[in-house]
């Protein structure tokens, strides 16, 4: 397993990346999600993250919820999922060396592509080469066989993946994963975009863990309430 490292060309250290404060009011909010995710599915080690369209956080959110799990003494793996708009592993400059991708093709094993951090207990699975046929990879029996392999390794996998109403990985992805959480942009995602993305989640099997609602401007009240922090 290699470490990303700022002084090495294959990336970034994660922290230069923007992962929230561990005293900031979303961190807070993270660790209420984390509890609520124990609380109502305590079997969900295989998580996959999406949202209904591009832009509205759902990288940022697995990066942050990943790093909770991870201070908390959880073996964690986060995979860039998407290999259509990598931006994850565009930030770590990973988009054109072995990786996800690579693993589906049956080119080489995860454990050789696997990246460390900087945080404890967290791993980084990047994309790989973007393939011309994404789908086809994932509906490989390479696909079954890694999610296997990183259930016995690890306590809880974040995939990262593409807006669910754009593109159907997300929802390929979702069927072999424990739950989906849908991330919400405030004031910027439709009612019906929401009911959609939710309706294709659920079609699932009941797969739908829940929404984060991204990007909420917080009142003097509320931000009132965490002055203690």
């Amino acid at each position: 397993m290699r470490r990303l490292k700022s002084n090495e060309q294959n990336g970034l250290e994660w922290d230069k990346l923007p992962v929230t404060e561990v005293r900031s009011v979303f961190f807070e909010k993270l660790n209420s999600i984390q509890s609520s995710i124990q609380f109502s599915n305590n079997k969900a080690q295989v998580i996959t993250v999406t949202s209904a369209h591009k832009g509205e956080g759902k990288t940022f959110t697995s990066m942050n919820l990943a790093a909770v799990y991870a201070m908390q003494g959880k073996r964690v793996l986060i995979i860039d999922a998407d290999m259509h708009n990598p931006r994850l592993s565009k930030s770590f400059q990973q988009t054109n060396k072995q990786g996800f991708s690579s693993v589906l093709a049956g080119a080489v094993p995860y454990q050789e592509v696997l990246q460390t951090t900087g945080i404890e207990n967290l791993s980084f699975l990047p994309v790989g080469p973007l393939p011309p046929a994404p789908t086809k990879l994932l509906n490989s029996v390479h696909f079954q066989t890694f999610v296997e392999d990183v259930r016995a390794e690890y306590d809880l996998i974040l995939f990262d993946t593409p807006p669910i109403l754009l593109i159907s990985d997300s929802r390929t992805i979702g069927a072999a994963s424990d739950g989906v959480i849908l991330v919400i942009k405030a004031a910027n995602t439709k009612k019906a975009d929401i009911m959609r993305a939710i309706q294709l989640i659920e079609a699932r099997h009941e797969k739908f863990l829940g929404a984060i609602y991204n990007d909420k401007k917080l009142s003097k009240r509320e931000m009132s309430t965490y002055s203690y922090y």
